[in-house]
């Protein structure tokens, strides 16, 4: 799983700047859930209208392309606990290589067409049950997050059967770095489909793989206590006291400092001890084998004791933004 790892991180900084083809749309869907939200983006449009045009004369009377999705995305503002919802698939072939995509709460998982639905489906209610009400939430912080992965266009990306399936190791791979489109930037490594997995290492590679990307994408463009880019964030040095205390060992990304990408080696070591220190506080060590070689540690009173800098992070932002997803209701989707 860590040399899949390594491969995600080299091949993001590799097609970072992947431009975006403006292709017309063939299927498009509108993916919202909306009815829970106090007033709707339509029912906006009307109250800014003298008129009462429909969304789709709107579309008729203007000379552009925009989609209900476009609107409701340009619009959506997360402050309310009400809009945590899963979209339907949508099949929309502009995206590249990414045929089809579901979003939840704004956060858009995209699909390479070898994955499958159900499996898209299964990751999708992984992240919603991360974004359940919980006695520790904070509302106004969690909103915050929301917004910034929406407008930011966070996204993951699923695939089939490992990088291999697609070249990844070779010059030329078989299918574009990113969806384009504004979906360039903000993510991280892909999940992968393995349809012979077990139910443990499934949930392992779902979980792990979100953290990477909320922790790596999404809590760093708004929380800078969580920034892999400065070396003074509180969740370097967080990092550096489990280093020092051999708690978390680095060894293994050395290779990618040797060949001089420092910003490589600072995302993946900063994004692996974000997610090992919330998996060991979510009590998720027997998915991961904790202790293991890379982290030695097993349980939150051990983070608390051990690694004071870090459980303040944890408390202070994931325990508010993110319930502990109930790990038999995950083994329960994937077995």
């Amino acid at each position: 799983m860590r040399f899949f790892k390594k491969i995600s991180v080299l091949f993001l900084i590799v097609f970072i700047a992947c431009g975006a083809g403006e292709e017309d749309i063939e299927v498009t869907e509108n993916t919202s859930s909306n009815s829970d939200e106090p007033t709707t983006t339509t029912e906006q449009q009307k109250e800014n209208n003298d008129s009462t045009t429909t969304t789709e004369q709107q579309k008729e009377n203007n000379d552009s392309t925009t989609t209900n999705e476009d609107v409701y995305e340009e619009s959506e503002d997360y402050s309310s606990e009400n809009v945590i919802s899963i979209g339907e698939i949508v099949t929309d072939t502009s995206f590249r290589d990414y045929k089809k995509y579901v979003d939840v709460a704004g956060f858009r998982i995209f699909g390479l067409p070898e994955v499958s639905d159900e499996y898209m489906y299964k990751v999708a209610e992984t992240y919603f049950q991360m974004l359940q009400q919980g006695e520790n939430i904070d509302n106004g912080l969690r909103s915050r997050y929301l917004n910034t992965v929406d407008n930011e266009k966070v996204f993951q990306r699923i695939g089939f059967e490992g990088p291999e399936y697609y070249n990844f190791d070779s010059p030329n791979p078989l299918v574009d770095c990113c969806p384009g489109k504004g979906y360039e930037d903000n993510h991280t490594d892909f999940i992968w489909e393995y349809k012979d997995a077990n139910t443990n290492g499934t949930v392992g590679e779902v979980v792990e793989h979100l953290l990477h990307t909320i922790t790596g994408a999404g809590l760093l463009l708004e929380f800078p206590e969580w920034s892999w880019e400065d070396t003074n964030s509180k969740i370097h040095k967080a990092m550096n006291e489990a280093v020092e205390k051999n708690i978390y060992d680095i060894s293994s990304y050395e290779e990618i400092k040797n060949n001089g990408d420092m910003e490589g080696y600072n995302r993946v070591t900063v994004q692996e001890f974000s997610f090992w220190v919330i998996v060991t506080s979510w009590g998720y060590g027997d998915i991961f084998d904790l202790p293991n070689g890379e982290f030695e540690i097993s349980s939150i009173n051990e983070v608390r004791s051990e690694l004071p800098l870090a459980f303040e992070l944890y408390v202070d932002t994931i325990e508010k933004i993110f319930t502990i997803p109930d790990k038999e209701l995950l083994k329960s989707l994937f077995s």
